[in-house]
């Protein structure tokens, strides 16, 4: 249902007086920071979310990106890579990775999930994602792999830069976290700003050193 503009004026006030400062007792995101000392943010990430776990693939462009994710896919003997992403499936096919239902793969049946995320923070080797990419890491039927698309317009350097631009953009919803490091707790100590995105902790960033992606 489409609102109008003073039913949206409205909704914005209360969700910034729901998460206003004074009336927070977190007032400020625990951005507990990696071990990582880099100054580049995309080096910063990398190295944080490694030691948090994940996999970091850099790709300095598409056609290295193609060649890499091929490589994955042959190493792990996956068969095929899902993705629920309109935008994505469009883009492996202008790339020449065809991404197609027909053949009876879903992802009941896959390999692994492929997705576009809304940001990675450097500071602390995390990933934000919108509703709509973290509904399908909840489901029991996603694959056990997670691989997680990815450019320059997405990295931030905190998380609290991340959620300042989420709130910009989806100021009714709450962004997901995926948090490898379980030991730090960012999303039980946010629990009024983030969401657990629950799921495969197998998690795969391959980072294209392109503008955006799509």
């Amino acid at each position: 249902m489409n609102m109008s503009s003073e039913e949206k004026e409205a909704s914005q006030r209360l969700f910034k007086t729901t998460f206003s400062p004074e009336e927070t007792p977190i007032k400020m995101p625990v951005t507990e920071k990696g071990p990582s000392k880099a100054q580049e943010m995309d080096l910063r990430f990398a190295e944080n979310f490694s030691a948090s776990g994940g996999k970091f693939i850099y790709c300095e462009s598409a056609a290295k990106f193609l060649v890499l994710l091929n490589s994955l896919k042959s190493e792990n003997n996956w068969n095929f890579l899902y993705s629920w992403d309109h935008t994505l499936r469009q883009y492996f096919k202008s790339l020449g990775l065809e991404q197609d239902d027909e053949y009876g793969f879903f992802m009941d049946n896959s390999d692994a999930a492929t997705s576009r995320c809304f940001a990675l923070s450097a500071d602390e080797g995390v990933i934000l994602l919108t509703p709509d990419q973290a509904t399908n890491r909840r489901l029991t039927t996603f694959p056990p792999h997670h691989v997680i698309i990815a450019s320059r317009a997405n990295l931030v350097p905190n998380l609290e830069r991340g959620l300042d631009m989420f709130r910009a953009q989806y100021y009714d919803k709450l962004p997901s976290l995926i948090e490898l490091n379980k030991e730090r707790k960012i999303c039980k100590a946010n629990h009024a700003r983030l969401l657990n995105a629950s799921g495969t902790a197998n998690v795969f960033v391959f980072y294209i050193d392109v503008p955006e992606i799509g």
